[in-house]
C-alpha cells in the first residue's frame, strides 16, 4: 500500500506533463475556441452553414476541421501562430489550397466571427468584419453544445 502512494505522485506528474498542450493549443482553449462552431447549429452542415470545429492538442498542433457535407471540401487543417491578441480577439493561421490564410476571430457575447483574413499572398479576404468579394458582413457563429 506504502509503495502504491508513493506512486501516485509520479503518476499524477506523469499524466498532467503529457496532457500540457502548446501555445497553439493554450490559446485555442484562453479563448473557448474548442468545439464545434456553426451559423445554425440545428441546421445541417452545407455551403451556407459550415460547421468548423477546433480540437486541442497534447502531441501536436491543434487543428480545424471544415464540414460543409461535401468532401471535395471537407477538410482538417493543423493550426499554428494562435495567440490571444485582446481579450476578445484571436489570431491564428492555417494551411489551406498551398497559401497560409491567418484570421482574426473577435468573440462576442459567446459567439464569434472572422474579422480580419489575409492570405500569404497577400490578398485580403475579410478586412473589419467585411468579406472583400461581395461587402457583406461575416456571419457570427454560435457554439454547438457537444
Amino acid at each position: 500500500m506504502k509503495r502504491l502512494l508513493r506512486l501516485v505522485p509520479v503518476v499524477l506528474a506523469l499524466t498532467m506533463a503529457s496532457a500540457h498542450a502548446g501555445p497553439d493549443s493554450d490559446a485555442l482553449t484562453k479563448f473557448g475556441l474548442i468545439g464545434s462552431w456553426a451559423i445554425d447549429c440545428r441546421a445541417p452542415p452545407s455551403l451556407a452553414n459550415p460547421f468548423q470545429t477546433f480540437v486541442a492538442s497534447a502531441a501536436g498542433q491543434p487543428t480545424r476541421q471544415l464540414i460543409v457535407g461535401n468532401p471535395d471540401i471537407d477538410r482538417i487543417e493543423p493550426i499554428h501562430d494562435a495567440a490571444l491578441i485582446a481579450e476578445d480577439r484571436l489570431r491564428l493561421s492555417f494551411a489551406q489550397n498551398g497559401l497560409i490564410i491567418t484570421v482574426v476571430l473577435l468573440k462576442d457575447h459567446g459567439r464569434i466571427r472572422p474579422i480580419e483574413s489575409v492570405t500569404s499572398s497577400g490578398l485580403t479576404v475579410v478586412s473589419r468584419g467585411i468579406v472583400q468579394r461581395n461587402g457583406e458582413a461575416t456571419s457570427w457563429l454560435e457554439k454547438c453544445p457537444n
